[in-house]
């Protein structure tokens, strides 16, 4: 089945939730369209010094794909959750520039606080070379899922970033889509498919806000609803672990048809190696 199958059969169980409010679906004018951009894909071949199979381009016919899903709650122990993608198709990741990551990484306060240790000696050279073809639907929140471009090697590798962080995902883009529509594409699933051990070890402590003169300024999905606002835990393995404890709670009621028990083992996983 195609990547836009099965994107179309997953917002349509998500338009027909009750408990779920959708915000932004364009799924309908995305099907229909029929235009295709022999310059994109010309670009794309030229900076990569490949061909590619026709059977990817089929993640170039999702480009500019969007889906905004949020829930709230009455429940005093459950918070709000949200989710969705905002897509960027495979030849434009391939064959354009990339800068969506200067804003956390060409910045002195972001070295200041980031205690990463390869970072700042690697990141002239390799992070022009990640570009993303996912991010949030839900506003920018600071994570995209990326591909790592290397001239002359198709498939690229699959990273996950969030705000300034990069990790390695052990998938490919197909399973990188499927994995996303499994888990209902909620906000940080990709951290229940990254190593505990390098959550623990990358994020920590370490928060990337921008700090000036003690005011914090926040980029985050409709700060008035987000519960990681407060600036305590925002970004770090913390406020990763809540937001996988928020998805353990409230997915049962929201989507009984997904098994939580792989979910709910890596949030133990962590919760555990943040307690050692």
């Amino acid at each position: 089945m195609k990547v836009l199958e099965k994107l179309e059969i997953f917002v349509t169980e998500i338009c027909n939730n009750d408990k779920i409010h959708v915000e932004e679906n364009n799924i309908d004018d995305i099907k229909n369209r029929t235009f295709f951009s022999q310059r994109i894909l010309s670009n794309a071949k030229e900076f990569m010094k490949v061909d590619f199979p026709e059977e990817d381009y089929q993640y170039d016919s999702i480009s500019g794909l969007i889906l905004d899903w949020s829930s709230t709650t009455n429940e005093p122990d459950e918070e709000y959750i949200w989710g969705g993608y905002n897509i960027l198709g495979l030849f434009e990741t391939l064959g354009y520039p990339s800068n969506f990551w200067d804003i956390y990484n060409n910045d002195s306060r972001f070295w200041e606080n980031n205690p990463q240790p390869e970072a700042e000696a690697i990141w002239k050279e390799f992070l022009p070379k990640l570009n993303y073809f996912h991010k949030s639907g839900h506003g920018d929140d600071g994570t995209y899922g990326c591909i790592l471009r290397e001239e002359g090697v198709y498939p690229c590798p699959i990273y996950f970033f969030d705000s300034g962080i990069w990790f390695k995902m052990d998938m490919s883009l197909e399973e990188y889509y499927d994995t996303m529509i499994a888990c209902k594409a909620v906000y940080y699933w990709q951290y229940f498919y990254i190593d505990t051990q390098e959550i623990v070890k990358k994020l920590g402590n370490y928060k990337p806000r921008y700090i000036e003169a003690d005011a914090y300024y926040f980029r985050g999905p409709k700060f008035t609803l987000d519960k990681f606002e407060d600036g305590t835990f925002t970004y770090s393995a913390e406020g990763v672990l809540h937001q996988m404890k928020n998805i353990v709670k409230r997915f049962p009621k929201l989507f009984p048809d997904v098994d939580i028990t792989y979910f709910k083992a890596k949030c133990d996983a962590l919760e555990k190696a943040l307690n050692t």
